[in-house]
């Protein structure tokens, strides 16, 4: 061989090395990878073309992956760095009427990436050995403490870059943040101070950036994003409604002439899909996004609250749910939020999730319309509010009433935490520390292995105590009619929260699953005289039938009232006495007759009960309780401690028990006492308490 040849053969292998180094880059950090390319020139809307990307792992295996119009003729697809290696861009392709066609590409970038640390943080799933848990893709448990985010005030993105960073700070590894247009976060339906929003089947790419940048923060702070796509208030004319600057809305130029024909129209349901898809394609890489909700509290939409068409919304969401798994090859989870968890909304969803905003928020949390353990899959609250809470608006503002409803939660029937809807006040209010001491606690009974924990509460002794006095628990909530067993022994029934506000006689309410009537079955220790308030009736009229013990005590009527426009009725109260004997009793009101509803007021038994109450979690190896005292759990100024709770458990199992008492506000555990218990009762001194505490025994 000549000289000539070896020499052109050097240079060429140099060129070839070279030109490898302009197609391959090296990716340090946990990033994903993406790659980038352009494709023959085309008119079409490059939002709706059904894009596909081969992406080869550096295992060899080959993931098919949605691709994503990025910008300026540019199209892109990410791929989550799961593997150290090399990842190669494969085919590009696009189906078309059912016809797969392989299009040329133009890498714009690197056709070949090197990944040197994989991505580290593990997604959330569903423990395929038990449905009813969340677990990490590692194996480790997952339970969710946060608090909602859903939009920023201002619209400001570095809030959540912030406000990430202090839920890292204190251990809350869950969050829900909404697309919505004045949060700036709405891919199709602008801002006021973003210009006109883009026309159906157009996303606008400056929102999907600032996506990008939140996404990143949540990763980098290890917080779980429940990505809510849709909101009620765009699709009804109720309760928070956007419908009237809707830009889908005929009225605004759009193609939908009732909100409700969102979920029926194949234009609508098309658009709509064409998003999902790129949603899917552009952060579907992400192991942050814990879940993507396909709607915030679905059931005010018009097409509910107004239609009554169930099966269009429940086809709706089954539909979506089936093709955003076809493209999400990560298996996100997928959840929507509705207040009723038989309803066949969530049939083809991962979890439930339900929202409460009750009068009685430390009762109300600790229950569901379903039990759990009847589910089939997990429960928790997404959301959990004061909205309906009789206290002071300066006490609202306060921050004092978000927390403790978390902790009542905790420890009710559900496995997991509710998730405090006021996320951003909390932080404002500097209290954000409290919700991670909840965050601490779970941590430390998540440390090691446990059973199935049952819901108790222990009986409680102080000659501090309070009037036993009971006010509605649930607002206005589609339930069966309640009978509550009232303890008198110092423990406490989370049976308050079905105690209604509003009691129904109208047939119509009583279908729709209101109560018609509450029951109290109560054991009373001498003769008493009860005193029941029925703050008002309804302006169409009802009436009210109260008995003891199958026997008709007393009967109200309200006359209907025939009102001008627009005028309010004054309230008409009536206060019933009820002389009631020693022994066990059962007392019913009950809606008997007309249009309208019965308001419940408050009914004083004449007793006492303790001041403070526990309610708690255990095995026969473990308890967790929370306990907190009845008129310091809220208060604005800290009263003075009790001093003298004593606190009884039942049936506690021989042998050396660790008990630990936790500062329930700051998440610091005291030093932990050990005890010889010979089995059977067990007496603990309850520590000084002004607000709340919490305890954990461990045998």
């Amino acid at each position: 061989m000549s000289s000539v040849p070896r020499r052109l053969s050097f240079v060429l292998l140099i060129l070839t090395a070279a030109l490898a180094g302009l197609a391959s880059r090296s990716l340090a950090a946990a990033a994903p990878v993406t790659f980038q390319f352009t494709l023959p020139e085309d008119a079409r809307n490059p939002f709706s073309r059904d894009l596909w990307a081969e992406v080869i792992t550096p295992s060899s295996r080959t993931l098919l992956l949605p691709v994503y119009f990025a910008g300026d003729a540019t199209f892109a697809v990410r791929v989550r760095a799961e593997e150290r290696g090399a990842y190669a861009l494969g085919k590009v392709t696009e189906r078309i009427e059912g016809n797969v066609q392989e299009l040329r590409t133009n890498a714009f970038g690197y056709a070949r990436q090197e990944v040197k640390d994989v991505q580290m943080r593990a997604s959330v799933r569903i423990d395929p050995s038990d449905k009813q848990h969340f677990i990490l893709s590692d194996g480790r448990e997952y339970a969710p403490v946060g608090a909602n985010l859903a939009w920023a005030p201002g619209g400001q993105l570095d809030f959540y870059r912030k406000a990430f960073a202090d839920f890292q700070k204190h251990g809350l590894n869950w969050t829900r943040v909404w697309m919505c247009h004045w949060g700036g976060l709405n891919l199709d339906w602008l801002s006021d101070n973003a210009g006109k929003s883009p026309p159906p089947g157009i996303l606008d790419l400056r929102v999907a950036a600032e996506w990008d940048r939140l996404l990143e923060h949540a990763e980098e702070r290890g917080v779980y994003v429940q990505l809510v796509l849709q909101h009620h208030g765009q699709y009804t004319t109720g309760a928070n409604p956007n419908w009237a600057q809707n830009p889908w809305n005929a009225a605004n130029g759009g193609f939908l002439k009732t909100p409700g024909e969102f979920f029926t129209s194949p234009v609508a349901r098309g658009i709509t899909q064409l998003k999902y898809r790129y949603i899917v394609a552009r952060w579907g890489y992400s192991p942050a996004i814990l879940a993507w909700e396909l709607f915030n509290e679905v059931h005010w939409v018009d097409a509910l609250s107004k239609d009554n068409d169930v099966a269009a919304v429940a086809a709706w969401h089954s539909e979506m749910a089936t093709y955003i798994r076809s493209l999400d090859v990560y298996g996100h989870l997928i959840t929507t939020s509705t207040e009723e968890l038989h309803s066949p909304i969530y049939a083809a969803m991962d979890y439930y999730q339900p929202h409460l905003y009750a009068p009685d928020m430390i009762a109300s949390p600790q229950r569901f319309d379903v039990k759990p353990a009847q589910l089939d899959r997990p429960v928790f609250y997404g959301e959990v509010g004061e909205d309906h809470m009789r206290v002071s608006e300066r006490v609202k503002k306060s921050g004092l009433l978000i927390v403790p409803p978390v902790w009542a939660g905790l420890m009710g029937d559900a496995r997991y935490a509710a998730q405090p809807w006021l996320g951003a006040e909390l932080i404002a209010a500097k209290r954000l520390g409290e919700l991670g001491a909840v965050a601490r606690f779970v941590a430390a009974i998540n440390a090691k292995p446990r059973g199935p924990l049952v819901s108790f509460s222990p009986r409680i002794e102080s000659a501090r105590r309070q009037p036993l006095v009971l006010t509605p628990g649930q607002h206005w909530q589609r339930r069966p009619a309640a009978v509550i067993n009232i303890p008198t022994d110092g423990r406490y029934t989370s049976d308050v929260a079905e105690l209604p506000h509003f009691i129904v006689g109208a047939p119509d309410s009583v279908a729709d699953g209101f109560p018609p009537k509450v029951t109290f079955r109560i054991e009373v220790p001498r003769d008493i005289t009860a005193r029941l308030v029925l703050a008002d009736g309804g302006v169409k009229g009802a009436a009210a039938r109260v008995s003891v013990d199958g026997l008709i005590v007393a009967e109200q009527r309200w006359e209907t009232l025939a009102l001008p426009p627009g005028e309010k009725a004054a309230k008409r109260p009536r206060e019933i006495a009820l002389p009631i004997t020693a022994g066990k009793r059962e007392i019913v009101i009950e809606n008997t007759g007309g249009l309208d509803w019965v308001e419940f007021g408050s009914l004083d038994f004449g007793l006492t009960v303790p001041l403070v109450s526990a309610v708690g979690k255990r095995t026969d190896d473990f308890a967790a309780l929370w306990l907190w005292r009845h008129d310091g759990v809220f208060a604005e100024k800290t009263p003075a401690p009790v001093k003298d709770a004593t606190l009884i458990l039942d049936d506690v199992a021989a042998g050396t028990w660790r008990i630990t008492w936790w500062d329930s506000l700051k998440g610091i555990p005291a030093a932990p006492q050990t005890i010889s218990h010979p089995g059977g009762v067990l007496r603990l001194t309850v520590p000084p308490i002004s607000r709340h505490l919490a305890l954990m025994l461990e045998r």
